[in-house]
Parts: structure tokens; C-alpha cells; sequence
């Protein structure tokens, strides 16, 4: 049984589903599920393939591949193409820079897996996870909750020797101490404004780290502006990462965390995505003093997710808005590689 189908079988028989402490017994449940699950299959376990292994990180980290890996990356790239825009480079070459792209992914990454199993272990993001994210390999039951603390414990060094050889250390450890906050301090579960704010400063990490490791560990680095830029990408996230939420509803309702619209209902909700998005798509080229044409693809952008996210309101509709929000995010980050070939 897995765990959708456990939590169901528990709400019908308790009537779970009806009482304010139905997230607490559900977790506890939850719990009892699991360690049921590894008494089990751990007497009597066949040997799998490392293709399995490889399969369980990817469905780990898939959900995040879009929405971190690849745009903090881009960012980190585009910042180190952007030369003293943004960083000491003077004369950046474009071929180093590339090069480095397989290296900017595997520090993201990295990171990515150490936030995505430190979160998906806890039973509050499998009841979650059942819901939303059926797939992960906790509430699918690939991966128990004890395998998933192992598998934590074994990348915590592993993560922190990447930093190490490809730089970005301050930006790892800063990364985990918000991962523990949001996690295991409950951070995530304590306030919508605190959940967003711990995500803004966890994105700064992830941008400026990506850009650190693409301008070449101990070669280069961000200048002041450089850390301004991810500062101003940090306010972003803070304003209107609650895009992600849109479509994570019920399995939110589930564990009982009170996101912008459960706590202020779906449509003040949809306005606080659609009022920071048309600011910052007009501020971001501003900023930058750029030519009016550079203002046309942020606010084209800007303009389909905004009327996305107040007219199409399904579960479906909403993320392929989160998805065209992270295409937006994307955009912006191209606006100093604008700037250094424009001047």
C-alpha cells in the first residue's frame, strides 16, 4: 500500500478528513506506515540495479530540475557572460564560460538533492507529496523514510566536497542552515511570509553560487553589483514565489500549512502573483537603463502569466503558469548580458 492510499483508507475509517487535528494524526499514521513498510522489506530485499538508484535521485529532484536547476544555472552562466557588469571578469570568453556549464548543474544539483530529501523524509511532505506529487519515491513507496535519512546523511559530505573543489562553499553551508529551518524548525509550516522568505534567501544562495562556480573558482567572483542583481532576484522570489502554490492546494490543505491561498483565499492570492510580476518586468529593464526594446520579451512574459494566472484558475492551468513564471524569471536574467553587449 502506498502512501495515497494509506492516508484514504485512514481518513474514511476515522473521519480524519472532518477534524482540525487531522494533519497531526495523519502524519503520525504516516509514521507507523513506514516503519511497518521497512520491517517488511528489509528481511527479505532482492538487490537492485544502479539504474533503479539513478531513476530514485532523478524522481527526487524532477520536480526541481525546472525551477531551480536549470534557471539558476542559466542565471549563473548569463552572470559570467555578463563580465564586469556583474563580476571582476573584464573580458569573459565565451567557450571557458560554456565549459563550465556541466560544473554550474552539478553544484545546483547537488544542492537541490541535499533541500529534496531533508524535506521529502518528513511525514507532513508525504501526505503531501501523496496528493500533489504522487510520483517522489517516498509516497510512492521506492524510498523509505529511514533510506531517505541515509541517503541525506551520505550527500551532506558529498555536496559539501563539490563546494569545496568547485567553489560556492559560503553558499552551501548558508543552504543548508535555511534547508534546516525550513525543514526541521518547521519554517515552512510556521508562515506564508517566513516560507517565502527562507525560499528568497535559499534562491540568493543558488544564484550566486551558480554564478561563482561559471566565473571559475578562484579565478573570479560577483563584484558588488553582481551581488545587487541576486539581491534584486531574491526580492522577486519573495514577492510572488507563491506561484508554486497555486497548484499544490489540497496536498497543502492536507498537511494543514497555510499558504497565501488557503490562509487569504485563491483569488487575493492571484492578485499577489499578478501585481509583483507587472512591477518587476517593467523595474527589472529600468534598473538596467536598457533600450525600450529590451523591455518587450520581461513584459510579454509578464502579461501572459499575469492573465494565466487570473483567468485560467485550474489545478492543470497552473502549472504550466508556474512553468511560463520560472520562463519569466529566466528572461530577467538575460538583462545584464543586454546591458555588457549594449552598453
Amino acid at each position: 500500500m502506498n502512501s495515497l492510499s494509506m492516508i484514504s483508507t485512514v481518513e474514511n475509517a476515522t473521519g480524519l478528513s472532518n477534524i482540525s487535528n487531522a494533519p497531526a494524526m495523519l502524519e503520525c499514521e504516516v509514521v507507523n506506515h513506514q516503519l511497518v513498510n521497512e520491517k517488511s522489506e528489509t528481511s527479505n530485499q532482492p538487490p537492485v540495479s544502479m539504474l533503479y538508484h539513478l531513476r530514485t535521485f532523478w524522481l527526487t529532484t524532477r520536480s526541481d530540475i525546472k525551477s531551480v536547476v536549470i534557471p539558476q544555472t542559466a542565471f549563473g552562466i548569463f552572470c559570467a557572460l555578463s563580465g564586469p557588469v556583474l563580476t571582476t571578469n573584464q573580458s569573459p570568453e565565451l567557450l571557458t564560460i560554456l565549459c563550465r556549464l556541466p560544473l554550474v548543474m552539478i553544484w545546483n544539483w547537488a544542492n537541490v538533492l541535499i533541500f529534496d530529501l531533508a524535506n521529502q523524509r518528513l511525514p507532513g511532505s508525504i501526505i503531501e507529496d501523496s496528493i500533489n506529487k504522487p510520483f517522489r519515491p517516498l509516497p510512492s513507496g521506492r524510498l523509505s523514510m529511514v533510506q531517505a535519512k541515509r541517503l541525506l546523511l551520505a550527500a551532506l559530505p558529498i555536496a559539501f566536497f563539490i563546494s569545496c573543489y568547485l567553489g560556492a562553499m559560503e553558499q552551501t553551508v548558508a543552504h543548508m542552515a535555511l534547508t534546516w529551518m525550513y525543514n526541521d524548525l518547521g519554517g515552512a509550516d510556521e508562515n506564508y511570509f517566513v516560507r517565502n522568505l527562507i525560499n528568497a534567501f535559499g534562491f540568493m544562495c543558488y544564484n550566486s553560487g551558480a554564478a561563482l562556480v561559471a566565473c571559475g573558482h578562484g579565478e573570479f567572483t560577483l563584484n558588488r553589483e553582481g551581488y545587487r542583481w541576486a539581491a534584486m532576484m531574491c526580492g522577486i522570489i519573495l514577492t510572488s514565489l507563491q506561484m508554486q502554490d497555486m497548484s499544490d492546494q489540497e496536498g497543502d490543505l492536507a498537511r494543514g500549512r497555510g499558504t497565501i491561498p488557503l490562509v487569504h483565499g485563491d483569488w487575493v492570492a492571484r492578485w499577489t502573483i499578478a501585481v509583483p510580476v507587472s512591477l518587476w518586468s517593467i523595474a527589472c529593464p529600468l534598473y538596467w537603463e536598457l533600450h525600450p526594446y529590451a523591455f518587450i520579451a520581461p513584459i510579454a512574459l509578464g502579461i501572459v502569466v499575469v492573465v494565466r494566472v487570473l483567468l485560467l484558475r485550474s489545478v492543470d492551468a497552473d502549472k504550466l503558469t508556474w512553468k511560463l513564471w520560472n520562463l519569466w524569471n529566466s528572461c530577467l536574467f538575460l538583462l545584464p548580458l543586454i546591458k555588457y553587449y549594449t552598453g
